[in-house]
């Protein structure tokens, strides 16, 4: 069940060609932003997402290195 919430994260991610926000994942997912916080988390720990700002508190993020560009 969590690999395919990181799948639609990054599907997510890939589709919007730009950073995302939490705010948008829950929506997108229909997810509790305690969920959402955690799979962004792990994300960014398998380094698939990198925050694009703010540092304490991350509001977007992006595509890692170690996602392949589609094209």
């Amino acid at each position: 069940m969590v690999l395919s919430k990181y799948k639609e994260v990054l599907r997510l991610a890939i589709r919007k060609g730009e950073a995302i926000s939490p705010i948008e994942v829950e929506k997108y997912l229909k997810l509790s932003d305690q969920t959402v916080k955690k799979v962004l988390s792990q994300l960014v720990d398998k380094k698939m997402l990198i925050p694009a700002s703010g540092i304490k508190r991350i509001g977007s993020y992006r595509l890692g290195e170690q996602v392949e560009h589609p094209i």
